[in-house]
Formats: C-alpha cells, sequence, structure tokens
C-alpha cells in the first residue's frame, strides 16, 4: 500500500486522514514478504500476530467508523464471530484464513472508513451511536485521532513482530 508522507501544509481533515493512511500502510507493509506462517508468528510471551493485528484493524476500522460514527449494522465477517466465548475472535479468525483475505478485510475496511470522512460534513459531525456509558456522542475528529492513536500503536507491536522474524525494523518509508 502506498500513501505519501503526511503534507506539512494541509487542512486539518487532509492531514488527519494523511497520519492515518500512513500508519495504516505502514501496518500493511508490515506483512510484506512474509509467508503464511510467517505471518502467524508471535513474539513472547505476547500471542499477537501481524495477519491479527491487521485483522483486528479491520474489525476496528469497521467498527468505529461503520458501525459506531455512521450506525450500521456490522455484517460479515463480523456478524458470525464467537464474541462471547472469544472475546479476542478477530485475532483468533485471523490464524484460520488465508492472509490475502485478512489483507483485503483491512483494505476494504480502509476504503468504506475514507469514505465516510469524506463525506461528512465537518468532522465536528457527531456519531449515531453514543458512548455506552457516558452516552456522549463522539465527533469524527475524535474518531480519526483515535484510529490515528490505535494504528500507530499496532504498527509498533507489529514491528517487534517483525524484527523477531527476519530483523527487518521501522517503517519501510521515507518520512520526511
Amino acid at each position: 500500500m502506498t500513501a505519501p508522507n503526511p503534507p506539512f501544509q494541509a487542512s486539518e481533515r487532509e492531514t488527519l486522514v494523511a497520519f492515518l493512511d500512513y500508519n495504516r500502510a505502514v501496518m500493511i507493509d508490515k506483512a510484506g514478504g512474509l509467508t503464511a506462517e510467517q505471518l502467524r508468528t508471535t513474539h513472547p510471551p505476547s500471542t499477537l500476530t501481524i495477519i491479527g493485528l491487521i485483522y483486528h484493524l479491520a474489525l476496528i476500522e469497521d467498527d468505529w467508523f461503520l458501525s459506531d460514527f455512521a450506525g450500521v449494522d456490522l455484517t460479515e465477517p463480523w456478524s458470525t464471530l464467537d464474541w462471547e466465548h472469544d472475546p479476542d475472535a478477530e485475532f483468533s479468525a485471523a490464524l484460520t484464513i488465508d492472509a490475502d483475505e485478512a489483507v483485503a478485510a483491512y483494505r476494504a475496511a480502509i476504503e468504506r472508513s475514507n469514505r465516510i470522512v469524506d463525506e461528512a460534513d465537518s468532522l465536528d459531525q457527531l456519531s449515531v451511536r453514543r458512548h455506552p456509558r457516558t452516552g456522549e456522542h463522539y465527533s469524527l475528529r475524535w474518531i480519526v485521532a483515535h484510529m490515528i492513536e490505535e494504528t500507530a500503536r499496532h504498527a509498533g507491536h507489529a514491528d517487534l513482530i517483525r524484527e523477531s522474524i527476519d530483523g527487518e525494523v521501522g517503517d519501510f518509508r521515507a518520512n520526511g
């Protein structure tokens, strides 16, 4: 996935989406050149895998942008995962599907998320769904900022896993 470095001068929306796209691309790049077995490799004591992180981020994109912000109920593959018996069902499911399928799910979720952001009136627009404890709506700005944080954090996890697999470190791209 190729994403340019975030621009030094752009609107708030363009800047936030560029940073999110940059981190998304880094995350996908972490999977580049690895075998299916390597994508399922853990870095003990953690049980995280690169493919699990990618599939998790696909779910999180859909959950925040599609479900929480737009109010659309999640469908396949998320709706049939057994969350009651496995709170980390997306991580477990990632180990049972083709790696290309997990990456494709992430790319599709990114496209849906970006379309939602593009079509929103402003970053001040509020989510359809409310926070379960406080009852507050989320602003789109908050969701985008949260997704930057979440994606960057998991890219860091993937960096450690990738280093344990083949010694590759960093974000694989020049960052101005």
